[in-house]
Order: C-alpha cells, then sequence, then structure tokens
C-alpha cells in the first residue's frame, strides 16, 4: 500500500499546478483548513480564523472538521480534494514529507519568527534540509505528583532518580493508595528507557531497544509492579482513564504524563487546589540520565495547494504570540514560541513553568517516515512484559525484529 500511495503522490505532485497569487484580486482567496480541533480548542481556534479573516478581508478560510489522524489529509489530497492546511502531529511530518505531500515553507518563515520557535519544536517539523510547518503547541512528558501526599508522608520532594521513585512509591502504599501508575502505552516507556540510557530507533536508522540498557528499562518498569511500587490491578483495562481517574482522586501520588491532561486533571478533587499539582523533571537513571518526547502538533500546507502564501499567512497567525498565549491561558497548553514565556501570567504559572524546565530536556522522536508507526509493535510487547507474560528481553528482541522489517534493513 505505501508503494501505491507514494506512486500517486508523485503523480499527484506532477500534475499539480502552484499559483502563489497575493490575494489581491477582486475575488477573495479561500482556503481550506482541516481542522482537526474539538470543545474548547476547536472554538479558541474558529475564533482566531474570525479574526484573521477580518485583518485579510480578501482571503475566506473554510473550515472543515476531519478526525485526528494523517489519513484524513493523505485521503484527500491522493483523492483530489482541495485541502490547502492541516494540523499535524509532529511526528507525522516525516512521512508526510517523503510522500511529497508538503509544501516547504523555509523560504517563508523571517529569520526572527526562525529564531523565537523553540528549536527542538521547529527542529519536529524539518525533514531532509526543508521546513515542513510552524509548531503551534509543544508537548512533552513530565512527573506529576501529589504534593499533599507527598509531604503528609514525610516527602519535601520529589524522586530526583529512579531508585529514589521506586522507594517512595512503595512507601506510598497503603490498602487504598499505591506509589506509581505503570503506563502500557509504549509512548510513555520512553522517559524510562531514555533515563536507564538505551534507545529505539535513532534519524540514521538504527534499532537499539534490544540494547542492554533498553532491557534494563524494560525490567525496571516490570518490577516496579512487581515490588508492589506501581498499581495492584491484573490488567491494563481502560488504561488511562485508569491512570487519570487514580491519580485525580488520590489513589496513587505519582504518574508520567503530560499537559494535555492538565485540565482535566484540575477538575479532580485532589487538584480543585491547583497548587498542589506538582510538576517534576523525569528522574534519572543510573548514570544520570534523564529523557522525554518533544512531541506536539503544527500547521502544515498542502503540496497541492493553489494559495501557499495566504495558508502561510494563517499558519503564522495561528502560530503567532498571541494566538499561542490565548490558547495557553484557556488550555495550559505549552507555547512553541520563547517569547510566549516571557508573558508575566505564564512566568509565574508552575504548572506552565514546570513544563517548561521538562522541555529543555525533551529529546526529538527518530524523525524518519516510519517514526509515526514504532508504537505499532513496541505496545503489545510492553503489555506481554509488564504482564510477566514474557521476558523483558524477549519482548524487546521481537519489537527490534518488527522495527527491522518495517525499516527494511533485513532486506
Amino acid at each position: 500500500m505505501r508503494k501505491l500511495s507514494f506512486l500517486l503522490a508523485a503523480l499527484l505532485l506532477l500534475s499539480a499546478c502552484s499559483n502563489l497569487s497575493a490575494g489581491s484580486g477582486s475575488a477573495p482567496v479561500e482556503l481550506t483548513f482541516y481542522s482537526s480541533y474539538d470543545g474548547k480548542e476547536a472554538e479558541l481556534v474558529q475564533s482566531r480564523i474570525k479574526m484573521f479573516e477580518s485583518e485579510n478581508p480578501n482571503i475566506k478560510v473554510n473550515v472543515k472538521a476531519v478526525s485526528f489522524s494523517s489519513d484524513s489529509f493523505k485521503t484527500a489530497l491522493l483523492g483530489d480534494q482541495p485541502v490547502d492546511l492541516f494540523r499535524s502531529d509532529n511526528s507525522w511530518v516525516p512521512e508526510l514529507a517523503s510522500l511529497g505531500l508538503l509544501y516547504p515553507i523555509e523560504n517563508m518563515i523571517s529569520a526572527d519568527d526562525r529564531k523565537d520557535f523553540v528549536p527542538s519544536a521547529l527542529r519536529s517539523d524539518e525533514f531532509e534540509s526543508h521546513l515542513y510547518g510552524l509548531p503551534t503547541v509543544m508537548e512533552s512528558l513530565a512527573l506529576l505528583y501529589n504534593k499533599k501526599l507527598l509531604q503528609e508522608n514525610g516527602f519535601a520532594q520529589p524522586p530526583k532518580t529512579m531508585e529514589e521513585l521506586k522507594t517512595m512509591s512503595k512507601a506510598l502504599k497503603t490498602a487504598n493508595r499505591y506509589g506509581i501508575y505503570v503506563s502500557d502505552n509504549s509512548f510513555y516507556a520512553l522517559p524510562y528507557i531514555w533515563a536507564f540510557g538505551g534507545g529505539t530507533m535513532t534519524d540514521d536508522r538504527q534499532v537499539e531497544i534490544a540494547q542492554p540498557a533498553s532491557v534494563e528499562a524494560l525490567k525496571f518498569m516490570r518490577n516496579l509492579i512487581v515490588d508492589g511500587a506501581a498499581q495492584p490491578y491484573p490488567d491494563f483495562s481502560d488504561s488511562y482513564n485508569v491512570m487519570m481517574s487514580d491519580f485525580k482522586e488520590g489513589r496513587s501520588a505519582f504518574m508520567i504524563n503530560g499537559p494535555w491532561a492538565v485540565s482535566d486533571l484540575l477538575a479532580g478533587a485532589q487538584f480543585k487546589d491547583a497548587s498542589n499539582l506538582g510538576i517534576a523533571v523525569i528522574p534519572t537513571g543510573p548514570k544520570g540520565d534523564t529523557g522525554s518526547p518533544a512531541g506536539g502538533h503544527s500547521l502544515v500546507i498542502s503540496k497541492y495547494s493553489k494559495h501557499p502564501k495566504e495558508s502561510y499567512a494563517l499558519i503564522r497567525y495561528l502560530t503567532s504570540t498571541e494566538s499561542q498565549l490565548l490558547h495557553t491561558k484557556e488550555l495550559k497548553s505549552l507555547p512553541s514560541r520563547n517569547s510566549a514565556y516571557q508573558d508575566e501570567q505564564l512566568m509565574s504559572d508552575p504548572i506552565v513553568q514546570g513544563f517548561k524546565v521538562q522541555l529543555d530536556a525533551a529529546k526529538p522522536r527518530p524523525l524518519i517516515p516510519e517514526g509515526a508507526q514504532m508504537f505499532t509493535d513496541f505496545t503489545p510487547n510492553l503489555v506481554q512484559i509488564l504482564t510477566g507474560q514474557q521476558s523483558a528481553e524477549a519482548g524487546a528482541k521481537k519489537i527490534e525484529a518488527a522495527w527491522r522489517t518495517l525499516l527494511g534493513l533485513d532486506k
């Protein structure tokens, strides 16, 4: 299927014509924006689009609601549907760019804008020396903790090391509470793997998941459960919601999660006082390593847009400092522009600043077309490791074999 998709994309590229209209004619330029936003976020983005239209009366933006999936964008383009811009997960950018579906914007972005974006955020939108998007928000996993629970049990500070995390989690265990929820989602395993000095895939297509350090991290995650430091449940049924509800209600003291969870957490019984929510960097491993995946979303332009200049004007507007500050203050998201963090309200916000510290140590996921698919075989094998159905060594070997096939390394 990939070869077929690539062929179709190539044919479309040959037949497409690029009209770099400046939008100065009498007829308004119409842009089609494939939007996967929902809820408050959708309302906020729609209000900013209306402001953009009022400031640019010759540009009309048609918003089409779609599911948050790269397939929505690919299917539309391969079906010759009109699409000008799209919200992309950063991990999709290398694949979409490799298929020839994105418009490069490195000649559009100003030097000041390039400097203002957080480097790791902008780096996520690069592929083979081209820039393909502007990041709207940043995401990174951090250690979230319940300050009151720690203080009541004699802990003045969150754990600095993985061993301290294990020790504190065991000490916090009672009949109705446990230490940390260990997620079965392999995305949430990345901080453990990097803390132990391990790796997954690299930008030069090396597979590191079966290396000794990576295996030790997987063993540590399993041992958190076996040794009573983590959740006592026999399986991972409805795991994300269970992790969130346990933390919100005080049944757990720690979890690893990202800024997207904050709005929900602040509605929980334990965090109606937002100051009780602690944000700490991921604890270090045996040799002092740490790390967290640098993720987020970006706005990208279709290679086949007839109005790339106007499309760029819109994505720049939606990723401006003003837009990001509105987004952050409403939804507790993390801006991708350095200037936004200088805002007086954000500078005094311990949640935003707590995640910002973690972002400074964040690592990009592999910037290869197959990078977004790495979790497909990772997660089911991780579940078997965490439930004791297979050893960490055996699971890592299976993941390694699947990734080597995915990357075509054994051909």
